[in-house]
């Protein structure tokens, strides 16, 4: 479900990761602006949020109705793959860019995290940020054939409960592709929590919930070139939930 509340804009409240994505699907077709980015036409959103409860990473609304291509490509670049590359239909950069994967690797960033809420659950120090120094010399460099990771930063929250920790997961956008590569993003910072979760419950002898990931986005966006498809897409999901209902 989402809505607008003003003055903040919109909000989305969800119960899967598959639900979330085709309810920002929605938003943008019923509500965005037509706008330009580097001269491409867009409809876009500024300046929302995304929370999902329990998230998990099966999910049958992306099995039906996302690109598992897609989806493994970001799982890719997140664990596996050391250089970024756009599978855009229209690239906006050239490949070679650090992934998320050699960022993560580089700064041993999800290491610190797991040791940190390790030793300190309490923390709010359990924080990985995407973007280094040198990126902006490289944007400077290059500024019509850049690349700035979309996903800036990811937080990792513990709130003991009973005889338990809740995990809430935070991340921030600069810049989403909301009906391409979204729900990837989502799918693959939930393995990352889950494996990050995992380590922590071996240190600490306590089980970990995933209890939330919440999001803000500055701006989400389907590009003109995928307009079609995406209102294609949510008009299947819509009548085949009229009929199961």
């Amino acid at each position: 479900m989402y809505k607008f509340i003003e003055p903040f804009g919109l909000n989305i409240n969800a119960n899967s990761i598959g639900e979330a994505w085709l309810d920002l699907v929605s938003a943008i077709l019923n509500n965005g602006d037509k706008t330009y980015d580097e001269g491409r036409l867009r409809l876009s959103l500024q300046n929302l949020r995304i929370r999902i409860e329990n998230p998990e990473t099966e999910d049958e609304i992306i099995r039906k109705y996302g690109d598992k291509e897609k989806v493994d490509a970001i799982i890719y670049l997140t664990f596996r793959g050391e250089e970024m590359y756009d599978f855009d239909v229209v690239p906006s950069f050239s490949p070679g860019a650090r992934s998320y994967y050699s960022r993560l690797k580089e700064g041993r960033m999800d290491q610190y995290v797991v040791k940190r809420l390790s030793n300190i659950p309490e923390s709010k120090k359990g924080v990985i940020s995407f973007i280094h120094w040198d990126d902006y010399v490289s944007v400077l460099d290059t500024p019509y054939d850049d690349y700035l990771p979309c996903l800036t930063t990811i937080q990792f929250r513990l709130i003991e409960s009973d005889e338990k920790y809740d995990l809430n997961v935070i991340f921030n956008a600069r810049s989403i592709d909301a009906f391409q590569k979204v729900y990837g993003n989502l799918i693959a910072i939930t393995m990352l929590a889950n494996k990050i979760a995992s380590q922590i419950e071996l240190n600490v002898g306590k089980k970990i919930n995933f209890r939330s990931l919440d999001g803000m986005i500055t701006d989400a966006h389907i590009y003109n070139e995928c307009v079609v498809e995406a209102k294609e897409v949510l008009s299947d999901y819509n009548k085949n939930e009229l009929h199961n209902k």
